[in-house]
């Protein structure tokens, strides 16, 4: 049913109208009569209305009958619906000009018989067109009631979807600002097959939450009406779910504290509470702490975060701390193949990716990863990320990059040492570099710790430095010299790096 107003092509069906006749714009049966008015000036910019009739004698224009061909044009470009003219009172005829631009455009020009007045015209076409519009409030109440009861008995956001569906006897969807489905009415339907869907944004709290998707070329009034309550609805309980999400995030951050703070509860009453706030207990997971010289991005951080997960299909956390992002990251125990078949990429991989992507903005902090733990075991994960980020920053390994614990294990237990035999091994060893470089104002023991960090290849030592691979050879030379070592020894080597792990260990 057509509700945006009545077609001319009906209104001609009305007795009242039954001797008047169309000469000219057949084509434009179809345009929507929305009002009747009675025109009584040529100058119609800035008062005729989209989908007007408009009812006239051409007294306005009787001295120039050619303005009615500038009056079609003018119509048609103001949206109107059709001209209906007296012509025997002023014009005794319709300029030959006037029934061409009425073809032209296609906008529908009515003679009427002089008889008929116009109050016998307007009445029983306002009556109708009245008559439509009622019932268009009536159903649009209707809508809005049903809508509305389904959103106070919580009957959830598919049920609401199905509903609107049914409504505008389409295909519906509802997609986040990523183009991900949160949900879709028939949920089966290839949404990649929809070549150019009408759309609609959905607002929560001033910002576009997801994007409301109908598979239908239009609408009519009826049924957009029926889309300012969908938007409405949907976006209340989007609102609802976000409310429940933020409340949920927020005793997740509570309980994750707990974990971390001394007493710790028992391991049945993590299971339990765990399970309460969807975090999966039989998960392993590892604590990642993400920290610069200013706080990380909280919005990119999350975004990455929920990317992840869903590719992942698990619930991972996040908590801000001042200069710091603290991620709990949960993987299944046992899983060796990822969802899409391939080999599932560790945390740490992940991590990295992040760092290194410019766009992300996140290249100029460090992470420290600790190792995989249960909830109840939390803590120590995450003493291991902190740990991991302080040898690194004593160590010097710069910003952009991820410490793994595993990796820095044995460093941390040197770190830890104390007494005079490592102080006095170090002295014997490389006692000579420290006190060049203090005379000279030189970075050879700098240099020689990276090379050694490098495993002896050149190129990845001038790389961790910013200098060029021959300056690295010149500088090696020079700690040959000063030391008398073979730094192809693999015992050498192994001694050398000991002692300068410890030296920056203890020296900064």
């Amino acid at each position: 049913m057509n509700t945006r107003g009545i077609t001319l092509r009906e209104l001609m069906q009305l007795p009242i109208l039954s001797k008047a006749t169309v000469i000219s714009g057949v084509q434009g049966l179809d345009r929507v009569v929305r009002f009747v008015d009675v025109m009584e000036v040529p100058d119609l910019k800035g008062w005729i209305s989209e989908g007007v009739m408009l009812l006239t004698t051409a007294y306005s224009i009787r001295h120039d009958p050619s303005l009615l061909t500038e009056l079609i044009y003018t119509l048609d470009q103001l949206g109107a619906a059709a001209l209906a003219i007296k012509p025997a009172r002023f014009l005794k005829e319709i300029p030959q000009g006037a029934i061409e631009a009425s073809n032209d455009c296609g906008l529908p020009i009515v003679e009427i018989p002089p008889e008929i007045p116009y109050t016998d015209i307007t009445q029983p076409v306002m009556e109708l067109l009245l008559g439509r519009q009622a019932m268009l409030l009536r159903r649009a109440e209707e809508v809005y009631r049903t809508l509305t009861t389904m959103v106070l008995e919580n009957s959830g956001i598919q049920a609401v979807s199905d509903n609107v569906a049914d409504f505008l006897k389409a295909p519906v969807a509802l997609v986040d600002p990523e183009r991900n489905i949160i949900v879709s009415s028939p949920s089966q339907f290839d949404w990649t097959q929809a070549v150019q869907p009408l759309s609609w944004n959905i607002h929560v709290d001033r910002r576009t939450v997801a994007r409301l998707l109908v598979d239908k070329e239009q609408l009519d009034d009826m049924e957009e009406v029926g889309i300012e309550q969908a938007r409405l609805v949907f976006a209340l309980e989007l609102m609802r779910k976000k409310v429940a999400e933020d409340t949920e995030f927020k005793l997740r951050g509570n309980f994750i504290d707990e974990l971390l703070t001394p007493p710790l509860p028992s391991r049945h009453e993590v299971e339990r509470r765990a399970r309460q706030l969807g975090m999966n207990p039989e998960h392993k997971w590892e604590v990642a702490v993400i920290e610069g010289e200013t706080a990380p991005n909280e919005e990119t951080v999350n975004r990455l975060l929920e990317q992840e997960a869903r590719k992942r299909g698990v619930t991972p956390h996040a908590e801000f701390r001042s200069n710091r992002a603290v991620l709990f990251l949960p993987t299944p125990e046992g899983r060796k193949i990822g969802i899409a078949g391939d080999k599932a990429t560790s945390w740490g991989v992940t991590l990295e990716g992040w760092l290194s992507d410019k766009a992300e903005g996140l290249g100029g902090f460090r992470t420290g990863v600790g190792t995989s733990e249960y909830l109840w075991d939390i803590q120590t994960s995450y003493n291991e990320a902190r740990k991991a980020l302080s040898v690194a920053k004593r160590l010097g390994q710069g910003t952009g990059g991820v410490t793994r614990y595993e990796e820095i294990e044995v460093y941390h237990l040197l770190e830890g040492l104390s007494g005079e035999g490592f102080a006095a091994l170090f002295e014997r060893k490389l006692g000579k570099l420290r006190q060049y470089d203090q005379e000279h104002d030189s970075n050879m023991l700098l240099t020689f710790y990276h090379y050694l960090e490098c495993r002896g290849s050149l190129i990845e030592t001038a790389n961790s430095l910013y200098i060029h691979r021959n300056s690295v050879k010149y500088r090696l030379e020079r700690i040959r010299d000063i030391t008398g070592f073979d730094l192809n020894d693999p015992r050498e080597q192994f001694v050398c790096h000991l002692c300068l792990i410890y030296y920056y260990l203890q020296e900064k």
